[in-house]
């Protein structure tokens, strides 16, 4: 059964989608907080890793949702750890890019 709170989060996972396609194939990574263009080494490797990390957020989101329904709030707790790691994991990507 679809519910509202489902419907929002699939948009919210589209969403971080396409923002994530934006970076990775647009290069837009002035969208990144304190992006400065001096500071940044390689701007198609940091563009390439911050939107595969979005994308790979937002495919997370919309599957945790579907597992909800099948596992519940216990998805959302897999999720959390997966997100917090993947940060880190992400974190020393970037200051690769600085």
């Amino acid at each position: 059964m679809v519910t509202k709170q489902l419907i929002v989060f699939y948009m919210i996972g589209g969403a971080l989608i396409l923002l994530g396609a934006g970076f990775w194939l647009k290069k837009n990574i002035f969208l990144i907080k304190n992006y400065e263009e001096s500071s940044i080494t390689d701007k198609e490797g940091l563009a390439k890793s911050a939107g595969i990390y979005v994308i790979a957020i937002g495919v997370m989101i919309f599957l945790t949702s579907f597992l909800t329904q099948a596992i519940g709030n216990f998805a959302w707790m897999i999720f959390a750890i997966l997100v917090s790691l993947s940060s880190l994991l992400m974190m020393r990507i970037i200051m690769k890019y600085m």
